[in-house]
């Protein structure tokens, strides 16, 4: 008998059957081990938030780290499992305001306080008493902190949950081998099982009606974003409004020289100045600035100049808005809520088409457009709104193409149309345009001309957005500090200087800050999600990659390693003017990139990087995706209204 007839006897199938399942109880046993609880109680004389962070060796990141809601007269007990060693090195950042006060901090439940000395302090009055610490941060500290170190009895604890978190990755490793041999072994009988399965007809109607069932999500929880958003607080939504207004008043493209123009600041009123005004708003505030009538009288030269040199197809909608809005006499909340959700509406068209005509990826494209991220970006007067929109309807209708669903003699006219509104759109959106290359054969198998295709459809849209970036970005201004000059003329003489601020940022734990601001880091990057909806929202995406349907068109081989490269160049294409107008050359990574960057980039990845699945696995990942996105959408909206309208934001 030889070692695949013993493997698959049925002794040799309860052998291995009960080896798996040992090691499954070994591993969870390890898991429940590899962590040390870090435990103090916090306690805040005024609202904010206090963010702790954790690492072996003092290299703290976003990733390594928690925040925690003070204020009320209440302290807050706090327990954090941290794995290994992670937690030798804390650092704590406090609100600005007031005093925090951190007791009893220790490692373990019943560990004694106390154990852990201090290493830095900067900006803050710090008085210990007993096994307290007093952090009062000065009067002009800008970025407060704190940091200590465990000693003593904790390091043996934390060097105990090491050997068992090197415990579990062995046999988790050997649970992935073992799981992949009984498959090697098992895999015919496994797949005339799986084809046995029947689904349900009520799995084959939503899986037909995707397009559907993400129109109504999108409106659901866009306009629950619409509404939950104070004004301004979309990034930069001041500069946008003053560009929908310089379109209204006849000023479409560049800025609008001396000209009078109705003043931004005015409609805003107390809801401006992010960045610094941090406290939480009242429903009364929020309702006294949207009941004021629309600013409409030219009395300000001085609008933001921001978003000047984006083509005025982007806010066409809201300008119709702001001008139906002066002429009725509207308030300025009619013309904000209108004009958010006309864009909002536009968004989920264009999405709605995607997926009515997607083969591959549909339901990437269905994850992405669901993302908080996206959402929100959806339902604001940014130009992102249409970014997005037209970027996903690309992806959708080049999908059906290369899938042979959208017939190329009706869908040569939408290629026209898409494939110009995105020549049009920010520097560097019309790289999305390139994944026409996968749809070669299906132009072979029609008897068209991919040749002609290509010049039509990528290169032509191509020499029209490099002419329009060209232009529009002449007058485009360094971050204060930042010699542009010497940025272009070191990336000219030694590129890898880019080359090493570029790895510096995208191949180190910095990549999980650029993660977690794509699924949603939302406001002025100063809401955050729970942590949990930042994993929950990882691993929808990534279960996108087996949710193609498995009797869907097989693409060539070269698609998926082709798609990559093009990934990673879009992310060349976008960190570039970053690294030249933002990033000091001494900083050593890129500054100034936002996880929306790179929303695009994902969702071209996860669509031709994507798998064909049997239906059984299919429909359980579809349904875990549709669960995922409710519920991270849940999450945010809650945060959301947290943040501006309860305990404000750090």
């Amino acid at each position: 008998m030889n070692l695949r007839q013993a493997a698959t006897s049925t002794p040799g199938r309860v052998a291995s059957g009960l080896l798996l399942i040992a090691l499954i109880l070994v591993a969870a046993f390890a898991y429940s081990k590899r962590q040390v609880d870090v435990v103090f109680t916090a306690h805040g004389d005024t609202s904010g938030r206090l963010q702790v962070f954790h690492d072996a060796k003092g290299g703290f990141s976003e990733a390594g780290s928690r925040w925690l809601h003070l204020g009320d007269g209440k302290n807050v007990e706090e327990i954090q499992q941290v794995s290994g060693r992670d937690a030798t090195q804390l650092r704590f950042d406090p609100p600005l305001a007031g005093v925090t006060t951190l007791c009893g901090l220790r490692i373990g439940r019943s560990g004694l306080p106390g154990q852990y000395e201090i290493l830095h302090a900067e900006g803050i009055k710090l008085a210990r008493n007993k096994d307290c610490l007093k952090l009062q941060p000065d009067s002009d500290a800008q970025d407060p902190k704190l940091v200590v170190r465990f000693v003593g009895g904790p390091l043996d604890a934390m060097q105990h949950a090491r050997t068992w978190q090197n415990v579990f990755h062995a046999v988790l490793s050997a649970f992935l081998l073992g799981l992949c041999g009984m498959y090697s072994f098992h895999r015919t009988a496994l797949r005339e099982w799986l084809s046995a399965v029947r689904l349900p007809a009520s799995f084959k109607l939503l899986d037909a009606n995707a397009h559907w069932m993400c129109a109504a999500l999108m409106l659901v929880f866009g306009v629950a974003y619409v509404l939950v958003t104070p004004p301004g607080a979309v990034a930069d939504e001041e500069a946008h409004l003053a560009k929908i207004i310089r379109v209204s008043e006849g000023f479409p493209f560049g800025g609008s020289g001396l000209a009078r123009l109705p003043d931004t600041r005015e409609m805003y009123g107390p809801f401006w100045g992010y960045a610094e005004n941090k406290a939480a708003f009242s429903g009364e505030q929020l309702n006294a600035q949207l009941g004021k009538k629309l600013a409409c009288a030219a009395t300000s030269s001085n609008l933001p100049r921001g978003a000047n040199s984006y083509f005025l197809h982007q806010y066409l909608l809201p300008s119709l808005a702001f001008r139906a809005s002066c002429a009725s006499g509207a308030s300025f909340g009619v013309f904000l809520y209108s004009a958010r959700l006309l864009n909002l509406l536009l968004s989920i068209a264009l999405v709605f088409f995607a997926l009515r005509h997607a083969v591959r990826g549909k339901w990437a494209l269905f994850a992405v457009a669901l993302l908080p991220m996206s959402l929100f970006q959806m339902g604001s007067l940014s130009a992102d709104s249409l970014a997005i929109g037209l970027s996903i309807a690309w992806l959708g209708l080049i999908s059906g193409i290369a899938g042979y669903k959208v017939h190329l003699g009706r869908g040569l006219l939408v290629l026209w149309v898409l494939s110009l509104a995105i020549a049009l759109l920010k520097p560097g959106a019309a790289w999305i345009l390139v994944c026409l290359v996968f749809c070669k054969p299906a132009f072979d198998k029609a008897g068209y001309s991919f040749g002609a295709a290509m010049l039509k459809f990528v290169a032509l849209p191509w020499v029209i957005h490099a002419a329009w970036t060209l232009l529009a970005t002449q007058s485009a201004g360094a971050f204060p500090g930042v010699d542009a000059v010497a940025n272009a003329h070191s990336l000219r003489s030694d590129p890898l200087v880019f080359v090493h601020a570029w790895s510096n940022t995208f191949l180190s734990d910095r990549v999980w800050s650029q993660a977690r601001m794509l699924i949603g880091v939302l406001g002025w990057l100063d809401v955050r999600l729970s942590p949990w909806a930042y994993s929950a929202g990882g691993m929808a995406l990534l279960a996108t990659l087996w949710s193609n349907e498995d009797a869907a068109p097989r693409l060539p081989r070269w698609v998926s390693p082709l798609a990559l490269a093009f990934a990673v160049g879009s992310i060349v294409m976008i960190a570039l003017p970053l690294f030249i107008y933002w990033s000091p050359l001494d900083l050593g990574f890129i500054q100034g990139l936002q996880g929306r960057y790179f929303i695009i980039t994902v969702a071209f990845a996860l669509v031709w990087c994507s798998f064909r699945t049997s239906p059984p696995i299919r429909a359980l990942l579809v349904s875990a995706i549709i669960i995922l996105m409710v519920l991270i959408n849940l999450d945010a909206l809650q945060a959301l209204y947290r943040a501006y309208f309860v305990v404000g934001r750090i």
